[in-house]
């Protein structure tokens, strides 16, 4: 050995050094057995074994894609030899020659598999702090167990379509319409998180998935009406919908204040009392012959202001028509919320707020109160 010259033994310890890389050659099987001190150990084209200060040894690639650096990880080296961590690695380059990032491919392929079980258990997980009703959160999860599981909860939630949604409501259509109801809505309600999730590029008309059923015997009164939990959902999409901003406003100020449809559609700017966050709705417009008086959120107020920007002079109207000079008309709310997919009537949330007020629960005077179907005195008498 020449005079000054470093023993291989030594170079190969120096690589091995805290927060160093060793730069040159290919590692050997033999050599990977030995690596305990931390650091990371290179093997070319930036695979490399890292060795972390708790001892833990596992590969990974080291790679740029659209200029941003990414570390793609192959596993544990006790599970995943040398070989196979090389193998790995040359598909991994493969796909990026083609453009194709392997981490962001790595996870699209891991989302695409989760099953609509999976989809169903986290939508309710997620929902189910904001749900005050036990009863409802326990049967919300044991209806689709039920009824949806048997038939889809192991197929991806990516994959499914209209059929897969008639295939498990048509044993119900008829026999359970109630149940099959609730199943849909449920099914609705996990396939909009999956859209929201990045999981399936676009959701599920479920209206034509009503249509390829058979029509039911007899009508259900509830099928007018959302249930409270998709309200979030309808919102959501109520921002992008197609409506023009004055009905996608009306539709929003009708869901806030589960105030009847032809109301909403001839609130005038004169009925607004702001200094009191209130909508003063005259006798001559209310069913039960007596003025009522709205309490307006926050959120409602912010809709008032963004209406003022379409406020033209002598037009009374909050929500004017497309017409000069008209309200709007009596089928422009119910239209736009069947343009959005769904098969609910503007005057069902009036049914959608109460289920959610006895569900919470509010007293039920307070509730009829919200409503306009009982007085303040009775109100009062009830408490008293």
């Amino acid at each position: 050995m020449q005079s000054g010259a470093v023993p291989p033994s030594l170079a190969f310890a120096v690589g091995r050094m805290v927060g160093e890389e060793r730069l040159a050659g290919k590692l050997t099987a033999k050599q990977v057995a030995g690596l305990t001190a931390p650091g990371r150990y290179t093997d070319g084209d930036g695979l490399m074994l890292v060795v972390d200060r708790a001892g833990r040894r596992y590969w990974r690639l080291r790679y740029r894609i659209d200029g941003r650096r990414r570390d793609l990880s192959f596993g544990p080296e006790r599970l995943v030899s040398l070989r196979e961590a090389r193998e790995a690695a040359a598909a991994a380059r493969q796909q990026i020659r083609a453009g194709v990032d392997p981490l962001a491919s790595r996870k699209a392929a891991a989302v695409a598999g989760i099953t609509f079980a999976e989809a169903a258990r986290k939508v309710h997980a997620e929902h189910r702090t904001g749900w005050r009703n036990g009863k409802h959160c326990d049967q919300w999860l044991r209806t689709l167990e039920t009824h949806a599981f048997p038939r889809i909860g192991n197929r991806p939630v990516a994959s499914l379509n209209r059929a897969d949604m008639a295939e498990v409501l048509a044993p119900l259509w008829l026999a359970r319409p109630e149940t099959a109801r609730r199943v849909l809505q449920r099914m609705r309600a996990v396939i909009s998180w999956a859209v929201g999730q990045d999981i399936r590029a676009e959701g599920i008309d479920f209206e034509i998935v009503r249509r390829a059923l058979p029509r039911q015997r007899r009508a259900v009164r509830h099928m007018a009406a959302l249930h409270f939990t998709e309200v979030r959902g309808f919102m959501e999409r109520l921002a992008f919908a197609r409506a023009t901003p004055v009905v996608r406003g009306a539709l929003e100020m009708l869901v806030l204040t589960a105030a009847r449809p032809g109301n909403i559609r001839f609130m005038a700017w004169d009925e607004v009392r702001p200094e009191r966050q209130a909508w003063h709705v005259p006798t001559a417009r209310m069913k039960m012959a007596r003025d009522h008086w709205v309490p307006l959120p926050p959120r409602a107020m912010e809709i008032l202001r963004a209406m003022e920007a379409h406020r033209k002079a002598g037009v009374p109207w909050v929500f004017p028509g497309d017409r000069p000079g008209r309200p709007m008309s009596e089928n422009t709310l119910c239209k736009a919320i069947r343009d959005m997919g769904y098969a609910a009537t503007a005057h069902g949330f009036r049914s959608t707020f109460t289920d959610w007020a006895r569900a919470v629960p509010y007293p039920d005077p307070l509730i009829e109160l919200q409503l306009a179907h009982v007085e303040k005195d009775r109100t009062r008498e009830a408490y008293g």
